[in-house]
């Protein structure tokens, strides 16, 4: 026993640096206990006390969901009990073995007399449990139950006191009969065992209460205090012999009955109530994923979900409120381009009118002038339409030129975010759901805008994986990483014909996949620009 508890303590102190809790749905595992392994009874001339014993097994639960699971195992019991006995007991209506015609009435006084009952008992326990994580380190399990108690072995072991065997004929009147041991007639001190046969299959109810402290992702250690009680009797009958009667064959020699097999008890249960220590090894089965991707399990946390859904909501917020600033913008420029036209056509209707009333007037003055002046209005037209061309040939150059600048700058400011911050994303596990920073999603953003300012420009989204699994579905993965990240960046806006997307698994690591932090590292996507 110390021994053992030793070399948990050694495990414990080895392990407990790197330990964290996981909820798997099967353990299995050994214990070891000790404290009152006894049984309890009610003699009727002695007085009862209970023993110390030991309880070690093997056992295995199952948890259908994160608190409930059924467990059962198989365990070896060992319990001790005491009787001390301090009275006298008479026998009447005994025949002597020689002369059957003569009766006598057996005394036997009981002096200090100790017996310590022992028993051996095989369980198969079958219990409910119920758990909760104290922490990522700890968690509570309690458990109830029932348990078949089948006896293995028993003795009595008669360790102090004395007794005395007297006799009292009728022929020979009132005289007692003592000091003769071949005819059983004598003092014997208590230093002989024997054994107990008279025990049969028991069920008790039984209860655990403790603590499991994990040491690594499977391995853990249990600390808690056990109980139970028979529910049944473990006596295969009532008797009604003696605890010693003289061997009918051989007066010398004693038949010792012992407390279970004598008329003192009715009745025994078994009771244990003590502590216990216990490693098990915890594990969870999981199917394998399906192609289709609804079958994907994300093993994000609740709060990275909640802050990737913000920083997708709020740069929604933001495309949507800059394209209601452009729409606003377009809008006002066509109305003053719309107002200009219209006071240029007011405008030259006004002047065309008055040249015409002063052509009208001329030519009424001077027909031969009129021609001159209308040559002279057309040609003042002809130079007027011209230096309206002229005007806004180098209008839409200025146009294409601040164009062709504000794309070049959108673009380099892109490749300036990608060079400074980077334009990686990582993600989850076996996840295709991506973590975004503010740095990280600044530089998408950049990319997007540079994506809508030049139509020609193109980029290619890479899609990475750790080793872990097959190099088959790691492809896959990193193909739907690729594309997850490519409709956030539809979303922002960037035309989805000018994003390529392509799957490099586990080919491309950029960490030590040995480590959980290299793995988690390796899970990202890239954008480039081309």
């Amino acid at each position: 026993m110390k021994r053992i508890i030793i070399a948990l303590a050694a495990v414990t102190m080895a392990f407990s640096a790197t330990a964290q809790q996981s909820g798997h749905d099967n353990y299995i595992g050994l214990n070891l206990g000790g404290g009152l392994n006894s049984m309890t009874y009610s003699p009727a001339n002695g007085k009862h006390s209970l023993g110390l014993g030991f309880d070690a097994g093997f056992h295995y639960a199952y948890f259908f969901n994160e608190h409930f699971g059924l467990g059962f195992g198989v365990h070896y019991t060992r319990a001790n009990a005491y009787a001390r006995y301090n009275y006298t007991e008479v026998t009447t209506g005994l025949t002597h073995l020689n002369n059957p015609n003569v009766h006598y009435t057996l005394s036997t006084k009981y002096d200090n007399w100790k017996e310590r009952q022992t028993i051996g008992v095989f369980g198969i326990p079958v219990e409910f449990f119920y758990r909760a994580a104290l922490d990522k380190k700890w968690t509570f399990i309690g458990g109830l139950g029932f348990e078949f108690d089948l006896p293995m072995s028993g003795k009595y072991n008669l360790s102090d006191g004395k007794y005395t065997t007297t006799g009292t004929f009728p022929a020979l009147g009132d005289y007692v009969v003592a000091g003769m041991p071949e005819h059983g007639f004598a003092t014997y001190e208590a230093i002989s065992n024997s054994k107990i046969d008279n025990l049969k299959l028991g069920v008790s109810i039984i209860a655990d209460l403790g603590v499991r402290m994990a040491l690594n992702n499977n391995w853990g250690l249990y600390f808690g205090i056990y109980g139970g009680y028979g529910l049944t009797n473990m006596l295969k009958d009532k008797s009604d012999a003696p605890l010693v009667l003289i061997n009918a064959k051989e007066p010398a020699k004693h038949d010792y009955n012992g407390t279970f097999a004598s008329n003192e008890i009715d009745a025994m249960h078994l009771f244990r109530l003590g502590v216990k220590v216990g490693i098990d090894f915890g594990w969870t089965c999981k199917a394998e994923a399906e192609e289709d991707e609804s079958d994907l399990v994300e093993y994000e946390e609740e709060d990275d979900t909640q802050a990737i859904a913000d920083s997708i909501a709020a740069a929604e917020k933001a495309a949507a409120e800059k394209a209601a600033a452009e729409k606003a913008a377009a809008e006002k420029a066509a109305a003053e381009k719309a107002a200009a036209e219209k006071a240029a056509a007011e405008k030259a209707a006004a002047e065309k009118a008055a040249a015409e009333k002063i052509a009208a007037e001329r030519a009424a003055a001077e027909a031969a002038a009129r021609q001159s002046a209308a040559d002279r209005a057309a040609a003042e037209a002809a130079a007027k339409k011209a230096a309206a061309d002229r005007a806004a040939a180098e209008a839409a150059a200025k146009k294409a030129e601040a164009e062709r600048i504000a794309a070049e700058r959108t673009r380099a400011e892109a490749e300036k975010q990608i060079k400074a911050i980077g334009a990686t994303v990582y993600f989850e596990n076996a996840g295709t759901s991506a973590k975004f920073d503010a740095k990280t999603d600044a530089a998408i953003h950049a990319i997007c805008e540079a994506l809508k300012a030049d139509k020609n420009l193109t980029v290619t989204v890479y899609g990475h994986t750790d080793n872990t699994g097959s190099l088959q579905v790691n492809m896959k993965y990193g193909q739907k990483r690729a594309e997850a990240l490519k409709a956030y960046m539809v979303k922002l806006g960037a035309p989805a014909a000018s994003i390529n997307c392509v799957s490099r698994g586990p080919n491309e690591p950029v960490a030590d996949n040995s480590t959980d932090e290299g793995r988690a590292k390796n899970r990202r996507a890239t954008v480039e620009l081309k």
